[in-house]
């Protein structure tokens, strides 16, 4: 089954259709008229391309006029008008550069002394004029890359916690071994978990709710997330393999001193503890480091839970 193409593929394929540029302008209305969403607009953008005419620059501006914007809030929507905003100021800054230096490169060949220096001075403005435009255009690009940094950071969080999900843990857990060579993992698990479910969806999420606040305040200024369905992984990427381990301890101490209840009758639901599993990646994969530290969460538990276990030396804090 072929893929469904996105309404802003879409767009890019009627600007090539219809000979228009790839600016926001032209974006806009493009993304206006696939969408639908103002029949009366749509309709009339139909009627001037009738048999194959293709839109001239006087028919968009006439449909269409400035400051009209059809996004109403979605932000990868906006990330597209400023990324081709910006494309579009680049092209601009060095297409009309490159266009004036070529004549002026040609005029040079065959003018007269007295030209020379007017036209090296013309080339000297128009090229501080380019660094100008490309200073602007550099800055927006900054702006534009800090959005998208954003945007890549919420994407990648877990919506039930808030936290982090699988594949930015494993990112950040790459990352850190790229930067520093060797780092440690623990995967940490709620004991109880497999009993929750008894209570309902509702409880199951109410827990896991709780863990990840609890992990998130015990083991700061480590980074917490999810990893899996059920599990959370804590990088711990300094040598200090002992303070990292301590603040798990806090953890797990704190999580079994919660009091949850359950909401239909307001009862206990019984003490709620964390075990964690701590591996260092000594030059192993992303999978097998985690493999190694979910062995060890999985023998806490056995052990009774609301415990630690590292490799190489077993700490256990009951």
């Amino acid at each position: 089954m072929a893929k469904k193409e996105s309404i802003g593929e879409r767009a890019i394929q009627f600007l090539d259709a219809q000979k228009l540029d790839h600016s926001p302008e032209h974006y806009a209305f493009a993304y206006q008229y696939l969408s639908g969403a103002d029949r009366v607009f749509s309709d009339a953008v139909d009627r001037e391309i009738e048999g194959g005419v293709r839109l001239r620059q006087e028919a968009v501006r006439a449909l269409m006029p400035q400051g009209r914007w059809p996004f109403a809030g979605g932000v990868f929507d906006r990330l597209t008008t400023q990324l081709l905003e910006l494309l579009t100021k680049v092209a601009l800054a060095t297409d009309g550069l490159n266009q004036d230096l070529t004549r002026t490169a040609a005029e040079l060949v065959s003018a007269e002394p007295q030209q020379v220096r007017k036209l090296v001075i013309f080339m000297i403005e128009r090229t501080a004029k380019a660094e100008t435009s490309l200073s602007a255009a550099l800055q927006q690009a900054q702006v534009l890359r800090d959005t998208l940094n954003g945007v890549n950071e919420e994407v990648g969080r877990d919506p039930l916690t808030g936290l982090p999900g699988y594949e930015s843990m494993v990112q950040r857990l790459e990352a850190s071994i790229a930067a520093v060579g060797s780092c440690s993992i623990a995967i940490i698990d709620v004991d109880q978990l497999d009993a929750v479910p008894l209570h309902g969806p509702e409880m199951s999420d109410r827990v896991l709710k709780a863990a990840a606040m609890t992990l998130k305040d015990s083991c700061s200024p480590y980074q917490v997330g999810r990893w899996g369905d059920a599990s959370f992984m804590m990088l711990i990427d300094d040598p200090d393999l002992a303070t990292g381990i301590a603040k798990l301890e806090l953890a797990c101490a704190n999580m079994g001193a919660r009091q949850l209840k359950l909401r239909e009758n307001n009862e206990p639901l019984g003490q709620v503890t964390l075990s964690a599993g701590v591996a260092t990646t000594r030059g192993r994969s992303t999978k097998d480091v985690a493999e190694a530290a979910i062995r060890l969460s999985r023998q806490a538990r056995r052990q009774g839970g609301s415990q630690v276990l590292a490799e190489a030396q077993l700490i256990a804090v009951t």
